[in-house]
C-alpha cells in the first residue's frame, strides 16, 4: 500500500452530492495528497473548485487521520479499488465521468466473462415478474453475470433468479456498500456478497439520496455487455440507464410485452428506436458473444431432475394461466396428483399460481 491510496480513500469517501466529478476535480488536481494539504486560495485554482466547495473540503479533511481512518475501513472486510488499480474493471476505464473508485463488498465482475444488466419496472407486473425470473436464471446458468441495481421489482428477481441457477450477479447501489437499499431486499443482499458483489462509488456509510440512483446508472450499464429492458414507462430511470447505455456503445435490447400496458410504453419506444427485442436468453447471447468464447452447443437452461408426474406437468405449463382441470385433462392424471405436482413445481420456483386454480410457468428448464 502506498501513501497515496490513504488521500484516495479520504477523497473517494468523502460525502457529496455530485460524485462524477470526484475524478475530474483529483486529476485536474494532480493527487488526493495535494487535495489534502493545500490552502484554500491553492485549493481555488485547481478547475472545479469553488470557495463554497474548497471551504467544504478544509473542513472535511479536519481531525481526520488517513491512516487511521483506512485501517478501520479495511478492518469492516470490504475492499477499495481506486481506477488505477489492476482490480478495476476495465469497462469502466474508458466511460465519461468513470468513477474514480470502487468500494466493493464481495467480488469484482470478470473482465473476461460476459455481463448483462437486466433492468426494469420497479412495481412490475406478473408477466415482468416471470419474464425477469426467466431471464436471471437462463443468464446465471450459462455462467453470464447479470448485473442490476438490487431495486424493488425486475432488478432484485431478474438477480435472485440468477443466483438460484447457480450463477453470479453483481448489485451496483446509490449508497454504501455497507448500506442494504432497499431494507427488504436484505437476503438478496447478503446472497450477492457471497455470489457476486455489491459495488458503489459511495464511502461505505453513504446513505441513499435520491439524487445518487441516476448517477449510478452509468456504472450498471457500463459494466454490462448488454443491456436488457423489461417493462419500463417512457418517464423513468430505466430509460436513463438505457441512455447512457447507448451513449457507452452498450447494446440495448427489449423483452416485448402488451402494446396496451403501460409498463410497455418505454419498452415500444425503444423498438421503435432500433432495440432489439429478445424472447430468450440464447437471443441475448448472440447480440453480444463477439469475442466470448459461448459454445454454440452450450446449455443457457438450467437443468433439473423431476419425478414423472412433475415432469408431466411441468411440461403442459406455459407462462399464461393454466386450470388445474385442464392440467388434469391434459395430462390424463387424477386431481390430487396435479395439485401435488403443482404444489412441488411451485416449492421449486418452477411454476407459480397466479389466481386460485390457475397455474403458469415462471422458469425454463432442461427436464432431465
Amino acid at each position: 500500500m502506498t501513501d497515496e491510496v490513504l488521500y484516495d480513500y479520504w477523497w473517494a469517501a468523502m460525502p457529496r452530492a455530485n460524485h462524477v466529478r470526484v475524478g475530474a476535480i483529483a486529476f485536474a488536481a494532480g493527487s488526493t495528497r495535494r487535495l489534502f494539504e493545500a490552502g484554500k486560495s491553492e485549493l481555488m485554482s485547481i478547475e472545479g473548485i469553488s470557495e463554497k466547495h474548497a471551504d467544504d473540503i478544509i473542513k472535511r479533511r479536519s481531525g481526520w487521520d488517513p491512516e487511521g481512518e483506512y485501517d478501520k475501513f479495511i478492518n469492516t472486510g470490504a475492499r477499495f479499488v481506486p481506477w488505477y488499480s489492476d482490480e478495476y474493471p476495465k469497462r469502466l476505464k474508458d466511460i465519461h465521468g468513470k468513477p474514480f473508485a470502487l468500494f466493493a463488498a464481495g467480488s469484482l465482475p470478470d473482465d473476461g466473462a460476459m455481463s448483462v444488466a437486466v433492468i426494469g419496472a420497479r412495481n412490475c407486473s406478473g408477466y415482468g415478474r416471470m419474464m425477469a425470473q426467466k431471464f436471471g436464471s437462463d443468464l446465471g446458468a450459462a455462467g453470464i453475470s447479470v448485473i442490476s441495481g438490487m431495486a424493488y421489482g425486475i432488478d432484485g428477481i431478474s438477480q435472485t433468479a440468477a443466483l438460484d441457477a447457480g450463477g453470479v450477479s453483481f448489485g451496483i447501489l446509490g449508497c454504501g456498500v455497507n448500506t442494504c437499499y432497499p431494507s427488504s431486499n436484505r437476503k438478496l443482499y447478503d446472497r450477492l456478497k457471497e455470489s457476486g458483489g455489491v459495488i458503489s462509488e459511495y464511502g461505505i456509510y453513504t446513505e441513499p439520496r435520491a439524487c445518487f440512483f441516476p448517477a449510478r446508472n452509468r456504472i450498471i450499464s457500463a459494466l454490462s455487455d448488454a443491456v436488457v429492458v423489461i417493462e419500463a414507462r417512457k418517464e423513468s430511470g430505466t430509460m436513463i440507464t438505457v441512455d447512457m447505455a447507448l451513449e457507452q456503445g452498450r447494446e440495448v435490447a427489449i423483452v416485448p410485452g402488451r402494446i396496451t400496458d403501460p409498463l410497455s410504453t418505454g419498452c415500444i419506444s425503444l423498438w421503435k428506436q432500433g432495440a432489439v427485442p429478445v424472447t430468450c436468453a440464447e437471443d441475448v447471447i448472440s447480440l453480444v458473444k463477439g469475442s466470448y468464447s459461448v459454445s454454440e452447443n452450450e446449455p443457457v437452461l438450467m437443468k433439473v431432475s423431476l419425478p414423472d408426474d412433475e415432469k408431466k406437468i411441468y411440461a403442459l405449463l406455459e407462462p399464461y394461466a393454466i386450470s388445474v382441470g385442464e392440467l388434469s385433462d391434459m395430462a390424463g392424471m387424477e386431481l390430487r396428483k396435479v395439485l401435488l405436482s403443482l404444489v412441488e413445481l411451485c416449492l421449486k420456483g418452477l411454476a407459480a399460481e397466479v389466481s386460485t386454480g390457475h397455474y403458469v410457468k415462471v422458469r425454463e428448464c432442461l427436464v432431465v
